[in-house]
């Protein structure tokens, strides 16, 4: 056994720096194109068309289990069951579309309010 690695295990975990595999992952890099690759990195090739794009484990958002759903947004899919006509946002029965403008509308005024606290000045400095 490496003798640095013994001196680590024995000193615990704060003494001694991490073994040289561990900061492999630090220098991998990932180039698009005919971009040249810097010294002492490894490089990973992308087309040139990737170069702009979002990551694909970052382009679609995951899909939560319903056992790790939150209880209110569980509660508010229940209060929509079962509902149909004027205020219901559903295909079924007349007047269905008046829920869903008014869902739009309510979105719509969060999205103006939250907007307006963001571009707020910060008065405290």
């Amino acid at each position: 056994m490496n003798k640095a690695l013994i001196a680590a295990l024995l000193l615990g975990p704060a003494a001694a720096p991490l073994p040289a595999q561990a900061q492999v992952n630090d220098r991998i890099l990932t180039i698009f194109g005919e971009d040249r690759c810097p010294a002492d990195t490894i490089c990973v090739r992308a087309p040139e068309s990737e170069r702009y794009r979002i990551p694909k484990n970052l382009r679609e958002a995951p899909s939560i289990a319903p056992q790790n759903q939150s209880w209110a947004q569980r509660s508010q899919g229940v209060t929509s069951v079962g509902k149909t006509g004027i205020d219901s946002c559903s295909a079924v029965g007349s007047g269905g579309w008046t829920g869903c403008w008014t869902q739009q509308m309510r979105a719509a005024r969060a999205e103006r309010k939250q907007a307006a606290t963001d571009n707020a000045p910060d008065l405290d400095n």
